[in-house]
């Protein structure tokens, strides 16, 4: 160590501490300072770090001589050398746990002070040089991701050289190690280890997999070597532990490519930096009839310039260059100049900057393909059922038609045709009686039409004919009248007579449009009218049909999509109990949130739903969401509210009506009394299926109200004999009240009936307090209308069953 040795001195008494200055200044140390407390010595330290500390075990403060030299140590890793007249083993043992490096009994001389004051300089310097070469050694293995490893013969344990602190640290538990090996490669890792314990000088190797509580597979190799250590004289075992993982899915990778290369049904060629063939699979081979030796250093035979034209040959290779790859079909021959035709990719293959460059192409034979295209176009463009041309192909035609009669200004029209109960057939004789009567029909109509006229088949039961070159609005009727007389004859299908007949609906160029899709259009809407006027029957379009027909059918199509789409929402309107002054029920009333038209009323769902089964689906989905919704209300606390629900007659007929309400009580645990239906009169007709639906809903104890009650035809009896139990007055009999003598009269009548009943009536339509005093006088039960609430968000119910009470407080009943 180069210049004065820096010496710290720690010691209570004031003379042995001057004394030991003195000493230490005349064998040419350099004191830095004199504590005789731990607090004064560290205090020091931290302006100054010292060379070395001599320290006295019994100094001042609340800190002794050991514990001072066991924080200088962590903090500094300065060397410590005890100086004390205290040898008892407990106050040694102590000052070894410290790792000094040296204790010296006073008194002692100058020459024993020097001695270990240089003594432990040396140790200190060596040390320093040790932790050196061991962080640089540690930090090596680190960078080649290695780790150390080592046993003994003597000794089960095995020592990894992989810990945080750099440190060897033994695994004690063999069997715990061995947890996170492979279950098939631990007894190859025990036979590997106890050969190179059982033989000396042996080395050896081992790959294995370990499998982590990550889930994680990893490759580890084992490097081992057995020796004789000579000055410890035991039988060692050291070795590297090293990671392979990326090593061995790269050899995976390789072998996969490998297997990829050769298995592959497609074409692979390896071209060199030339565009020279290199190899190929057996693939290539089988499709092209090449073999190695006639393709070896030359280019593809069918990939040449000469071959391709010299435009694509260069259009290929510039792609290439410019992107990497390009892809494409190309004509190209097998040995025996037979043409075939190929889908053709090459890519180029990344390389390094010191490899050479090369590129892969890929072949795929689609011969096959290309030769079936007429078939394939065929089966595009003709019904494969009648050989009718289709949609795709009659509206082409239609298209090519229109525009020539706009080019000669001659008549056009189009004819859509639907079979009248088509479906009646399918139903009952089947649908493959039901092709072969499609089958006759085109044939039929074929039959009647001439050679220049187009008769195609849209799909279903529905037949287009383009008419071209008609002198007038009449030729179209004489054709429509030819096809309607060739259908009225009778087909024999599975030996039974029918008699099929049709409904067509007519457009012409130029009177209706000159946009053949807009003609067809304007065909179909014609068609839903002769449907309307009885069927077998031909019509015109006029523009007054389509605001008609097309409300109706853009709005069930839009109705569709928005079930869909989730566009309905749910408002609810509360019905005011006057005998308990506070909500005790709410009417579920649907809304659409229309995306362009924004929120639109029931008016605008339910009568075009009731056409179809779409009103089914729509009412199965408003009881789904006020099942849900009155769910959330009792969540919340509000238990005595019922909600009331509109079925329409379809539904009632649903033979699944019953159970999809039974299910739905039973997945949002309601009550059967808190869902209540309101049906309408006519569901009260003798209708033994309505009848007994009904009589299923009040077995599950579902309360059943009449909605618009008098507006209908009521049958009397049916409100003594079926399960209903609550009436409600329709608004048109409240609008009047209590001005209106007549609706006074009418709404005390239903009243009266429905109290010598035995069933509850709610007053739909309140707007003032006038008609709430009238009907609550009457004895009403329930009250809903606008003096109360319009309809409102789900969000608003809570609020309303709170607050609304107070505010009808001013009436008295």
């Amino acid at each position: 160590m180069s210049g004065y040795i820096k010496i710290l001195i720690v010691e209570d008494e004031k003379i042995v501490a001057l004394d030991l200055k003195r000493r230490l200044t005349k064998l040419g140390y350099q004191v830095t300072g004199m504590a005789a407390s731990g607090q004064k010595a560290l205090a020091l330290v931290d302006q100054e770090i010292p060379n070395i500390v001599l320290m006295d075990i019994h100094i001042q403060g609340d800190m002794d001589g050991v514990e001072v030299a066991d924080q200088l140590q962590k903090a500094h890793s300065i060397p410590i050398i005890y100086l004390t007249a205290y040898s008892e083993e407990k106050t040694v043992n102590r000052a070894k746990a410290t790792k000094p490096y040296g204790y010296l009994l006073k008194p002692f001389s100058d020459r024993e002070l020097h001695i270990i004051i240089q003594v432990s300089i040396e140790r200190y310097e060596n040390d320093i040089l040790l932790k050196k070469n061991e962080q640089h050694f540690r930090l090596a293995l680190e960078a080649a991701r290695l780790g150390t490893w080592e046993v003994t013969k003597e000794s089960r344990e095995i020592f990894m050289g992989k810990s945080p602190e750099g440190t060897i640290e033994p695994i004690s538990d063999w069997e715990s190690f061995f947890l996170s090996i492979d279950e098939t490669d631990k007894p190859k890792v025990s036979d590997f280890i106890d050969k190179l314990r059982n033989k000396k000088g042996l080395a050896a190797e081992i790959e294995f997999r370990v499998s982590p509580d990550t889930g994680k597979s990893c490759w580890y190799k084992l490097y081992g070597k057995s020796f004789k250590n000579s000055d410890a004289g035991k039988h060692q075992i050291v070795g590297i532990l090293q990671e392979t993982t990326e090593n061995r899915l790269a050899k995976d990778r390789l072998a996969q490519a490998a297997t990829v290369f050769e298995c592959a049904s497609e074409g692979i060629i390896i071209l060199n930096k030339n565009r020279k063939f290199n190899c190929a699979n057996s693939a290539f081979y089988k499709i092209t009839g090449f073999q190695p030796h006639n393709l070896r250093n030359k280019e593809l035979p069918f990939l040449t310039s000469r071959s391709l034209s010299k435009n694509i040959y260069n259009s290929i290779w510039q792609s290439i260059d410019k992107h990497g790859h390009w892809r494409g079909e190309i004509t190209a021959f097998k040995k025996n100049n037979e043409t075939i035709f190929v889908w053709l990719t090459i890519g180029l293959i990344p390389a390094e900057a010191n490899e050479e460059q090369q590129f892969v192409v890929m072949i795929s034979d689609i011969t096959a393909i290309r030769e079936t295209q007429e078939q394939l176009s065929h089966i595009a463009y003709y019904d494969n059922l009648t050989n009718l041309p289709n949609r795709m192909l009659i509206m082409d035609r239609l298209q090519l038609a229109l525009a020539k009669a706009i080019r000669s200004s001659s008549f056009l029209g189009v004819l859509f045709i639907d079979l009248d109960n088509f479906k009646r057939i399918n139903d009952t004789l089947g649908h493959t009686h039901g092709d072969s009567m499609l089958c006759f029909v085109a044939q039929r109509m074929l039959s009647v039409l001439r050679q220049s006229d187009t008769l195609g088949r849209l799909g279903g039961d529905e037949f287009i004919v383009i008419v071209t070159n008609a002198e007038s609005r009449d030729a179209l009727v004489i054709v429509a009248e030819k096809i309607l007389e060739c259908l009225s004859h009778p087909i024999v299908i599975s030996n039974m007579e029918v008699v099929p007949s049709c409904s067509i609906g007519i457009s012409a160029y130029p009177d209706h449009s000159s946009h053949h899709d807009e003609l067809v259009q304007m065909a179909d809407t014609a068609m839903y009218e002769a449907k309307n006027k009885g069927r077998n029957s031909y019509a015109f379009y006029h523009p007054s049909l389509t605001q008609k027909a097309a409300h109706y059918l853009t709005r069930e199509r839009e109705l569709h999509h928005a079930l869909i789409k989730n566009e309905f929402l749910l408002h609810y309107q509360p019905q005011f109990s006057l005998s308990q002054k506070k909500i005790t029920g709410v009417e579920a009333l649907i809304r659409w949130q229309h995306p362009e038209k924004g929120l639109l009323s029931p008016a605008e769902i339910i009568p075009v739903a009731e056409t179809s089964r779409l009103i089914v689906e729509i009412g199965n989905w408003i009881l789904t969401e006020a099942c849900k919704q009155l769910k959330q209300w009792r969540d919340r606390g509000f238990c005595d509210i019922r909600i009331a629900v509109n079925i329409s007659i379809r539904q009632l007929a649903d033979k699944d009506l019953q159970q999809f309400i039974a299910e739905l009580l039973q997945q949002y645990a309601l009550p059967a009394q808190s869902l209540e239906l309101e049906i309408t009169e006519s569901c009260l007709q003798n209708e033994l299926i309505y009848i007994r639906c009904l009589e299923q809903l009040e077995s599950l104890g579902i309360p059943i109200s009449i909605d618009d009650f008098g507006t209908g035809y009521s049958c009397l009896s049916s409100l003594k004999n079926l399960p209903i139990r609550r009436l409600k007055i329709d608004q048109s009999f409240v609008k009047g009240i209590p001005y209106d003598t007549n609706d006074c009269a009418i709404a005390a009548a239903i009243l009266a009936l429905a109290q010598k009943l035995n069933l509850q009536v709610t007053a739909e339509g309140i707007e003032t307090y006038e008609q709430a005093d009238f009907l609550g006088n009457l004895g009403c039960d329930e009250l809903q209308g606008y003096l109360l609430s319009k309809p409102v968000d789900s969000e608003q119910i809570p609020y309303l069953i709170q607050k609304l009470p107070d505010r009808l407080s001013s009436l008295k009943f």
